[in-house]
């Protein structure tokens, strides 16, 4: 490897995720009102399939503890997410993913899937970084 293949690797993953955050961004908030931070909050609540501490949500997201727990207020209030004081540690909640956010959450993986497509369509870069060959589209 040369002296830059590792930053060169880095900046063309950085372009690859700007484009699609960018295009996520507004897909998500047009179809869904959704942010890609919700999204992604909301991804790792149904991996966790049940209950899961708020707190924790934070390490398996790539989101800061504040930011986690104002999208989880906002969809608490949007009645996507439900809330119970932890009962092993009342000073924390654990959240989980309501019926209606379960749903709306199945309904943004499938716009997701159609940005990815066409992110990665359109940018070679995208391809790439993605491990997408130009006919596997």
């Amino acid at each position: 490897m040369t002296e830059t293949a590792l930053t060169d690797r880095w900046v063309a993953l950085t372009r690859a995720c700007a484009q699609i955050n960018q295009a996520a961004e507004r897909v998500l908030a047009e179809s869904h009102g959704l942010c890609a931070s919700a999204f992604e909050i909301m991804d790792v609540m149904v991996r966790a399939d049940g209950w899961i501490r708020a707190g924790e949500l934070s390490s398996r997201a790539s989101r800061s503890q504040p930011q986690v727990s104002r999208l989880l207020a906002q969809m608490v209030n949007a009645g996507y997410v439900e809330r119970r004081p932890c009962s092993n540690d009342r000073r924390g909640f654990d959240v989980r993913l309501t019926p209606a956010g379960r749903t709306l959450f199945s309904q943004s993986v499938t716009t997701m899937e159609t940005v990815l497509r066409d992110v990665a369509e359109n940018s070679a870069e995208v391809r790439e970084v993605m491990g997408l060959s130009a006919t596997r589209q």
